[in-house]
């Protein structure tokens, strides 16, 4: 049977890592939802990249600095407010895609603060929608079909992007990022992503 996001699972399980790992979970899939959709070919360049890699940057030395100093509170309240001005003028729904690489690192900038769980999995979900939204604007998929939704399901876009979603969180729970190893694990977990996820 294929499965499907299952946020409630997801987030049980973020509950169970430390802040340091739910600050890594978090800035991964930001980085993935940016390297991977963030420049999917929709209607000209996607506003907001440089925005977004700013946050997704911010993120990382949030994990690369340690739980003590998780970075200046005025930092993330700027990089913020630049994706929330993004997300407002958007009123026709020309981000397409980039709607969800935006918010996904605007939970990651709220996850840096304090490795909050929830907003972790925010991330993630944004990343699942992001895979969802490019096989939906497939036309060759047909929404009237009673299939589609399981079609969709199905694509390697999205499968790829579940397992991905699950081999970050099992990449993070396998690490500290604290001590001398902090630097080595995050490359480790930033060159899974920079891989194609795994795809």
């Amino acid at each position: 049977m294929i499965q499907g996001y299952d946020g409630d699972a997801l987030l049980s399980q973020l509950e169970d890592l430390t802040a340091a790992q739910r600050r890594a979970f978090s800035a991964a899939c930001a980085e993935a939802l940016l390297l991977h959709f963030g420049s999917v070919p929709m209607a000209g360049e996607p506003a907001g990249t440089a925005e977004c890699e700013r946050s997704v940057h911010f993120c990382w030395d949030a994990v690369e600095r340690g739980a003590v100093e998780s970075g200046p509170s005025e930092t993330v309240d700027l990089l913020r407010a630049e994706l929330e001005e993004i997300l407002s003028e958007d009123e026709e729904g020309e981000l397409e895609v980039m709607e969800h690489v935006i918010a996904g690192a605007y939970y990651a900038l709220e996850s840096s603060r304090a490795g909050d769980a929830g907003q972790a999995e925010l991330v993630a979900k944004n990343l699942y929608e992001a895979a969802d939204y490019v096989v939906l604007a497939d036309p060759a998929i047909d929404l009237a079909d009673p299939n589609a939704r399981r079609e969709i399901l199905a694509s390697d876009v999205v499968q790829r992007t579940l397992s991905a979603i699950i081999r970050i969180r099992d990449l993070v729970a396998t690490r500290t990022f604290q001590g001398d190893v902090r630097a080595v694990e995050i490359s480790q977990v930033r060159e899974f992503v920079s891989q194609g996820m795994g795809g």
